[in-house]
């Protein structure tokens, strides 16, 4: 399953890192700097959401890094909220940091998730919100 770009800038063609990654999935700085991987936990930094799905390391991976796509949510997402990496799954949930906390964030929901798995439509605009 491929889950396309709305709108926004083409993706970004990398090498993936690791093994497979699936579609509208978070994703970071790989090892080299042709390549991108999966998330090594909660919340930290992604550089755009997969396009398309790999089945094994070294295969093409197109990468959204500003835009609208359809993501693949870690849990309940409300319609505008600030959504995060939510583990080393790549699903995103929703950014809640603490008073005075920083958090960041890979863009903002621009429609609601129900449950861990649910496609929604995510704004991808990387970026650091802090908690008030």
């Amino acid at each position: 399953m491929g889950l396309k770009p709305v709108g926004g800038l083409p993706p970004h063609s990398f090498r993936g890192e690791g093994g497979a990654i699936g579609a509208g999935l978070a994703v970071m700085a790989g090892t080299a700097k042709d390549q991108v991987k999966l998330p090594t936990g909660a919340g930290v930094r992604a550089v755009g959401v997969s396009a398309n799905k790999t089945s094994a390391a070294d295969e093409p991976v197109g990468v959204l890094p500003l835009g609208e796509i359809v993501a693949i949510a870690g849990g309940t997402i409300a319609r505008g909220d600030p959504v995060q990496v939510g583990g080393t799954n790549g699903r995103m949930t929703a950014a809640a940091p603490a008073l005075g906390v920083n958090a960041d964030i890979v863009g903002f929901a621009l429609e609601a998730a129900a449950a861990d798995g649910d496609e929604f439509l995510l704004l991808v605009s990387p970026g650091r919100i802090q908690g008030s």
